[in-house]
This record gives C-alpha cells, sequence and structure tokens, in this order.
C-alpha cells in the first residue's frame, strides 16, 4: 500500500485490557482456591493454613501490580505523518505525543503485536521514551479507524 493518510489517533486506557486482567485475576483465583482446599485438606492444618494464606498473599500482589499498570497505562497521541521521509527512503514516520510534553518524539520502531480487529496491541521504542507497549481501540476513535489500520499496514512494507 502506497501513501497512506495522515492521521492522529487518541491512546487512552483501555477497557479491554481491565477486562483481560480482571478475567486472569478471576480465572486463577478460582483456580488457586480449588488447589488450595485440595492442599489445606491433605496436610496438618498449621503449614495448610500458612501456605493459603501465601498464595492468597501473592494473589493479592499479583491485583496490585495488574491495577497499577492498567492506572499508569500510556495515553497520548499516535501520529503517522505520511509526508515525512525517513533517512532509509521510506516515506512516513510514527510520532508519539504525551500530554505532559509539548512536542512529538519520533518512533524508530513499531511493531504490529496483535490485532483484533477492533482493537490493536502495539509495541513501539524510541530512543527518548524506550519501549512502550499501548492499546488501540475503535471506540476512542471510529471515524480515523481506518485510516490508522491503513497506516499500520504502510508502515509494516
Amino acid at each position: 500500500m502506497y501513501n497512506a493518510p495522515s492521521v492522529v489517533y487518541p491512546v487512552g486506557r483501555c477497557v479491554f485490557h481491565a477486562l483481560l486482567l480482571t478475567i486472569i485475576g478471576l480465572v486463577s483465583a478460582a483456580v488457586g482456591a480449588l488447589f488450595l482446599l485440595g492442599l489445606v485438606q491433605r496436610l496438618d492444618h498449621s503449614w495448610g493454613w500458612t501456605a493459603v494464606l501465601a498464595c492468597v498473599l501473592l494473589w493479592m500482589a499479583w491485583v496490585a501490580v495488574a491495577a497499577t499498570s492498567w492506572l499508569r497505562s500510556h495515553q497520548g497521541t499516535l501520529e503517522w505523518d505520511s509526508n515525512t521521509v525517513l533517512d532509509e527512503g521510506g516515506a512516513g514516520a510514527w510520532l508519539w505525543s504525551d500530554p505532559s510534553s509539548s512536542e512529538s518524539v519520533a518512533l524508530s520502531q513499531m511493531e504490529w503485536v496483535l490485532d483484533l480487529q477492533n482493537r490493536i496491541l502495539l509495541r513501539f521504542r524510541s530512543v527518548s521514551t524506550g519501549q512502550r507497549w499501548i492499546w488501540l481501540e475503535r471506540s476512542r476513535h471510529p471515524a480515523r479507524w481506518n485510516d490508522l489500520r491503513r497506516a499500520l499496514v504502510s508502515s509494516r512494507t
């Protein structure tokens, strides 16, 4: 594909990401409860309850880390500038801007990790921001979704 249109797309906390973390947490809690129930019945009560307490604390720590990671999800604007000519000869460049910074940062690498049609998981890298993972959702800007997807396909080649 040639000449994908320039596009600016908002990035924020992804509801799908939160749902995914919730499902993982609930499934792990159910599996852990079944495992611990069997463990407590077979072991001495003092060791059994110590194992239960350790597993519950470990699960609660995972929940805290998952919630914190979702709350700290990167927010900003992803931009495809089709008029920029790169040193490698390709046309177009990806730019990232945070709400906290005034200027956009050129991305050195953009990788399309997972495509679920209405949601896309991307990993990008820049010299100043390092590596970041972001979820893009169609619901953020439905009118520009297809333009964004065309730009992603165009930048792959």
